[in-house]
């Protein structure tokens, strides 16, 4: 496990470090119901992205090679071809510079019409959410496929599993769990950090994609060669 875990915790970070998700519940907490829509869309987040982990890590071991080589060259390919797409994604992220006007306006409509939310719409966007889009998604089957094919005890695969969930979703439980405690005195802090990530998500994301991108395809070329 202390070579599994370092490395499920880092995927954990790159799945966490979401500046949609966080619009996305920043908006859900401004929406007027706060306390319920926020929770509502953090209960979908975290029960989404737990499901699609468990699926990844019965895909894994269903898939896992018989040999402990074949599997660390099997983990070491996963780790490359996933950091090779976060490059190429940062690429395409910065080569584009930063966000335009039009694009911040369409997030900002986007933004507008989450905080019309009622709880049924949370869950749904929540759960949406949690599922990902390319990164989180391909994250997280990475991740399921790495604990699987680690042949660690079923205590260590539940523990690597749940800081896996805790880390990557801290962006979305963490902003409710403080707005829970602080109420509408949260409003203004909740309207400032939506504002600067409207403005810097573009630049913000490709930032975290290219550093992730560059540490995982030389972790995973070390292990390789």
């Amino acid at each position: 496990m202390s070579d599994t875990a370092p490395r499920v915790f880092l995927y954990a970070l790159l799945a966490g470090l979401s500046p949609l998700a966080l619009l996305a519940t920043l908006a859900a907490l401004g929406s007027g119901r706060g306390r319920v829509n926020g929770t509502v869309f953090a209960l979908a987040f975290l029960l989404a992205q737990t499901i699609v982990l468990v699926i990844a890590f019965f895909l894994g071991s269903a898939a896992a090679p018989d040999d402990d080589d074949s599997q660390r060259r099997a983990l070491a390919s996963l780790e490359l071809a996933l950091g090779l797409l976060l490059l190429v994604f940062a690429l395409r992220g910065l080569a584009g510079g930063a966000s335009t006007e039009p694009e911040r306006s369409r997030t900002e409509a986007v933004l507008t019409r989450l905080r019309g939310l009622r709880p049924t719409t949370a869950f749904s966007i929540g759960a949406l959410l949690g599922i990902g889009g390319i990164k989180r998604l391909t994250v997280t089957l990475v991740t399921g496929a790495t604990i699987a094919i680690a042949a660690l005890e079923r205590s260590e695969e539940a523990a690597l599993a749940l800081m896996y969930v805790v880390v990557a979703t801290l962006l979305v439980w963490l902003p409710v769990a403080l707005y829970l405690i602080a109420g509408t005195r949260a409003d203004r802090a909740t309207a400032r950090s939506e504002s600067w990530l409207v403005r810097n998500e573009r630049p913000v994301t490709s930032a975290t994609m290219l550093v992730f991108g560059a540490a995982l395809s030389l972790d995973a070329l070390v292990r390789l060669l």
